[in-house]
């Protein structure tokens, strides 16, 4: 994934604060930085770091890249 495709599936506002939000929690960038970069740069730093696992309408699910390989071990996908 990159910055492109998670920017592209914030719907809301409060989804693209709750991007910010992560970035700081995770202390990806100095709070300062974060606070006046574009959206797009925040989705590129975040997905340096994280991997989306799934996107619907008012969600996104974000693993943390070091724990990709224990999310796809424990997760089962059933589809049609």
């Amino acid at each position: 994934m990159d910055g492109r495709t998670l920017a592209e599936k914030l719907n809301y506002t409060g989804m693209e604060r709750a991007v910010r939000k992560l970035a700081i929690d995770e202390k990806l960038a100095p709070v300062e930085q974060i606070a006046v970069m574009p959206e797009l740069e925040v989705c590129n730093l975040v997905a340096k770091d994280f991997e989306m696992v799934y996107a619907e309408p008012e969600n996104i699910g974000l693993v943390r890249r070091d724990d990709l390989s224990e999310y796809s071990r424990l997760v089962k996908v059933i589809s049609r």
